[in-house]
């Protein structure tokens, strides 16, 4: 009976072993490192949303721009890349507008807080505007394409035109 148990607890580690093994690697889901500049009016703008939309309903991919206008895309894993295949590309960056609310609000005072209720509109929806022309936000209309390969430099710089009603 111990033999019996002894086997039978070296045969679990082993394939235990086996497994946390088989796990170990390169896995991953098969993306690619992809990065590129995005200006705005031939300047670069920090906090741009870049989004790869894959053509064939794959997964997309997306990377925010720092404040050299320069993005990496993530897919699966913070800056892992994007799976190789053709995309279109949406490019956007909104703005919360500005409000009505008095900007000085005393928790202390209830005239102050009856200022601000009193102008709080519950109804209302967050209002934002987009600061890239508002064709880019659109992955179908927005004339970007990328082609991801698996092999070689994936850097796509693309150069927008700002929203002129902002």
């Amino acid at each position: 009976m111990k033999l019996i148990f002894r086997s039978y607890l070296s045969t679990s580690l082993l394939m235990g072993l086996l497994l946390l093994v088989s796990g170990c690697g390169p896995g991953g889901i098969g993306t690619v490192p992809v990065t590129g500049t995005v200006l705005v009016d031939g300047e670069p703008m920090e906090g741009v949303m870049v989004v790869f939309n894959p053509g064939d309903g794959g997964r997309a991919a997306s990377g925010r721009t720092d404040a050299q206008g320069v993005y990496t895309l993530t897919t699966e894993v913070n800056g892992d890349g994007a799976l190789p295949g053709s995309y279109q590309i949406s490019v956007s960056k909104h703005e919360a507008e500005e409000d009505d609310l008095p900007k000085e609000v005393d928790p202390n005072d209830e005239a102050s807080l009856d200022a601000i209720y009193s102008k709080v509109d519950a109804r209302k929806t967050a209002k934002s505007k987009n600061l890239i022309e508002d064709m880019y936000s659109n992955y179908r209309g927005s004339g970007l394409t990328a082609e991801v390969k698996s092999g070689g430099e994936n850097k796509f710089d693309f150069n927008v035109r700002g929203n002129k009603k902002r």
